[in-house]
């Protein structure tokens, strides 16, 4: 598989990640205002707070793939596109891999603790809900922003991904 290639289906990933985050966040307006309504009623769902939780956490890491891919986050733009393109190469370089080696190593440490719920059988704060499906958001999404950074480190080593062009304007500096 060429790079190319291989970039392409990382950017497929993000784009799915993207997806899944939108459902996710249509899950959770519904379970909210669903919550809201209950809970006026004075009825109370004890795991309603957990599927709350549950659901923003893989809100959080999922629409945060696609901000690695594209090292949206990362910068202050006010600040970044003021320096000179080589510093600015540089600081992209350094923040590509510091993101690559930091999400791989939180993704595999994620997996150990995921690996213990499953084993001990922990259970959410309500103690009805398994917290597995939960503490799941951290190893998937952390590899994936993994590979987000992997094609990001990528195109700026390439060349081909310097920064947007919509934030040209400030690249001559002040």
């Amino acid at each position: 598989m060429s790079t190319s290639t291989l970039d392409r289906v990382i950017e497929r990933i993000t784009h799915l990640a993207d997806e899944a985050a939108a459902v996710v966040c249509a899950f959770l307006i519904l379970a909210t205002t669903f919550s809201v309504i209950v809970y006026q009623r004075g009825i109370t769902i004890v795991w309603l707070d957990d599927v709350l939780r549950a659901l923003l956490i893989w809100l959080v890491y999922l629409g945060s793939v696609s901000l690695c891919f594209n090292n949206d986050h990362i910068t202050m733009d006010a600040l970044f596109l003021r320096l000179p393109p080589r510093v600015r190469r540089i600081l992209n370089l350094f923040i590509g891999l510091l993101g690559f080696v930091l999400c791989a190593y939180v993704s595999t440490v994620a997996v150990s603790s995921m690996m213990r719920d499953l084993e001990y059988g922990n259970l959410m704060p309500s103690g009805y809900l398994p917290v597995w499906p939960q503490s799941l958001a951290v190893p998937l999404c952390f590899a994936l922003m993994a590979l987000a950074y992997l094609s990001y480190l990528y195109s700026v080593v390439s060349g081909r991904n310097d920064r947007k062009a919509a934030s040209s304007e400030f690249s001559e500096g002040p």
